[in-house]
């Protein structure tokens, strides 16, 4: 995967039927240098932190 032209190797299961393809896994933001209101770098922004992990879902059809 590669956001802000930062690539990382992510692996995932798939699920397939004859005409879609679906998944979903957790994405670190911070690994791809996405740090706004994470509090692993800003300890001080309390309860106003943005998670670091987000869900991606991913659904194909064809």
């Amino acid at each position: 995967m590669t956001i802000k032209g930062i690539t990382k190797p992510v692996t995932f299961d798939l699920a397939t039927t004859a005409t879609t393809a679906t998944t979903k896994f957790m994405v670190d933001r911070t690994k791809y240098d996405i740090k706004y209101g994470s509090k692993s770098f800003f300890e001080s922004i309390g309860d106003k932190a943005i998670d670091n992990e987000f869900e991606l879902t991913v659904a194909l059809k064809f």
